[in-house]
């Protein structure tokens, strides 16, 4: 009996998390102006860099090796636009692997795709021409937190 209200509780947890997510807002609007979001994103950008806030004061949470060779492909073919997600893991970063491509829709603020069965809405940020960040909520060090993952164009 315990563990069946165990498992109601989680579900009921997961889906007010769900339903928070997707009404979550992107604060602050885009720091630079492009002449299309679509154009902006095609190419090839590197995970550089984890900021969250603790409170108020904006902190950087420390990368591991793995996480600084993921990167997001972005490619243009047919008048559709693909997302490609590549990872690294392993002791030594040697085993890599990535996504499909993804067909992917891009807004002025967000970018919405299916992942597997869910769908997935990313709030980004245009922080300058060569980089942007995806804005989102999760658990971080056993507290809710905002946090952003930055991405630079590479060259």
């Amino acid at each position: 009996m315990e563990k069946i209200i165990s498992i109601l509780l989680l579900c009921i947890l997961m889906t007010n998390c769900q339903s928070q997510q997707k009404n979550k807002q992107v604060k602050n609007k885009p720091t630079i102006s492009v002449k299309s979001d679509v154009e902006y994103f095609l190419g090839t950008w590197k995970f550089v860099e984890k900021n969250y806030l603790d409170g108020t004061e904006k902190k950087i949470y420390p990368l591991h090796e793995c996480m600084k060779k993921y990167n997001l492909v972005f490619e243009k073919e047919k008048g559709s636009i693909f997302l490609t997600k590549n990872y690294a893991t392993g002791k030594d970063c040697s085993v890599k692997s990535s996504s499909d491509k993804i067909s992917v829709t891009i807004n002025q603020s967000s970018f919405s795709y299916f992942d597997a069965d869910l769908k997935k809405l990313e709030q980004y940020k245009i922080l300058s021409k060569d980089k942007f960040s995806i804005v989102y909520s999760d658990i971080l060090d056993g507290k809710v937190r905002d946090i952003e993952d930055v991405y630079e164009k590479k060259k």
